[in-house]
């Protein structure tokens, strides 16, 4: 903090040095006025600022009230104190050197925005701005960095309608803006719920800053607020194959928006990709998303290895089920029936009624009736599988029925 203010200090002491010889011929500073102010500079420039208010303090007891020498003696002063980190006292100088109504149009202002930003470096904003907004447009031709300061008071005081066009102009006057000026207009823009301001500039950002993650994951979610899943995801799969993304809810979010879009099997490779990659731990949850785009995709083979792989993580034969429901689908009765019967041994089922009515339909469907009835049984005593146990009970003692008339008629 100190290093930066003596920085300012002597930037300033320079500039002042031209000021008073110029106010000697022009407005009659006195010339023991004179010499005390270029002592004190001399002070300044040595960083003996502790002596320097003591010869600036004494000058102004001496000066006469309402005068140039007692305006200029004030704004030393406060510079001064600024340099020595005394921001009340700067800041109280400064205030009684403009409110002589000596100093110089240009110098005045100046001034103005120097107890600005005292102002809001503590803090200060509303008095801050009634010093800055003065300030400002005296200037002519206002730099980026003055464009700035006045956005960021008003973003301090959450007046961000009034900060925006402020940001805006600074970053496009700079040949260089500065990352955080972007931070401060998407802040205002998201404060505002103006989405499309927040799109617009979120996108000048991931070219800027490509290798930023957070922007690119930011420029998603206002997509996905937007309701256009198609840039959301078009946005996090750019950066997915930039090689940027790498936080665990966008990748999620990534695949997640894959499934809804209608591309399944792109959400599951990357997802092996991931978890090979150790971007995502290989933990139930994943591994369950996995399956589900796998059997989305109609990749079967692959959703039933990952179905399997999570009945053992979770111990539970829930997942199990899920591959029994592929291999019925397929009308591969004997590996359903070794899937369900395992399902059964772990348990944990959502409906153990389901299962035994599909275990029942596996072992009828392969002729193993007595089994298959026992199974169907079993699933009558559930209410959620009772009717349908029923009608495949008469259905299977049908189908056996069949099969002992077939059998006989061969033999």
């Amino acid at each position: 903090m100190m290093s930066r203010a003596i920085s300012m200090i002597a930037a300033v002491v320079i500039w002042t040095s031209l000021l008073i010889s110029q106010s000697v011929m022009a407005e009659s500073v006195t010339a023991k006025t004179y010499k005390k102010l270029t002592e004190a500079q001399e002070l300044f420039g040595e960083s003996q600022l502790d002596q320097a208010i003591i010869t600036l303090s004494e000058l102004l007891s001496e000066v006469e009230e309402d005068s140039l020498d007692e305006a200029l003696t004030l704004q030393m002063l406060g510079y001064a104190e600024m340099g020595s980190e005394n921001f009340d006292k700067a800041i109280t100088y400064l205030r009684r050197s403009l409110a002589t109504e000596k100093l110089p149009e240009n110098v005045k202002y100046n001034v103005g925005y120097m107890v600005a930003q005292l102002h809001a470096a503590r803090g200060e904003f509303d008095e801050a701005l009634s010093f800055a907004a003065e300030w400002f447009v005296t200037i002519e031709e206002p730099s980026a960095a003055q464009h700035m300061f006045m956005a960021n008071i008003y973003a301090q005081l959450k007046k961000f309608k009034e900060s925006i066009p402020y940001a805006e102009t600074a970053v496009k006057i700079s040949d260089k803006p500065r990352e955080s000026w972007y931070q401060l207009l998407t802040a205002a823009y998201f404060e505002l719920d103006d989405f499309e301001g927040a799109t617009r500039v979120l996108s000048r950002m991931i070219v800027l800053w490509p290798d930023k993650s957070a922007y690119w994951e930011q420029l998603a979610s206002v997509y996905v607020i937007r309701e256009d899943e198609k840039h959301a995801l078009a946005t996090l799969k750019l950066a997915w194959a930039s090689g940027v993304l790498t936080k665990e809810t966008s990748i999620r979010s990534m695949v997640q928006l894959s499934v809804a879009r209608g591309i399944p099997e792109h959400a599951a490779r990357i997802l092996v990709k991931a978890i090979d990659e150790k971007l995502l731990p290989p933990e139930s949850t994943y591994v369950e998303l996995l399956a589900n785009a796998w059997v989305n995709a109609r990749e079967d083979e692959k959703a039933v290895d990952a179905f399997n792989h999570l009945a053992t993580l979770t111990e539970s034969g829930q997942p199990l089920i899920r591959v029994a429901d592929i291999y019925v689908k397929n009308a591969q009765w004997s590996p359903a029936e070794n899937a369900l019967k395992r399902a059964l041994d772990l348990g944990e089922l959502e409906s153990m009624g389901k299962a035994w009515l599909m275990l029942g339909i596996a072992l009828s469907e392969q002729q193993k009736f007595e089994e298959g009835f026992a199974a169907l049984k079993r699933a009558r005593a559930f209410d959620d599988s009772r009717k349908q146990a029923t009608r495949w009970l008469r259905y299977a003692e049908g189908m056996r029925k069949q099969y002992e008339w077939q059998k006989s008629f061969r033999g």
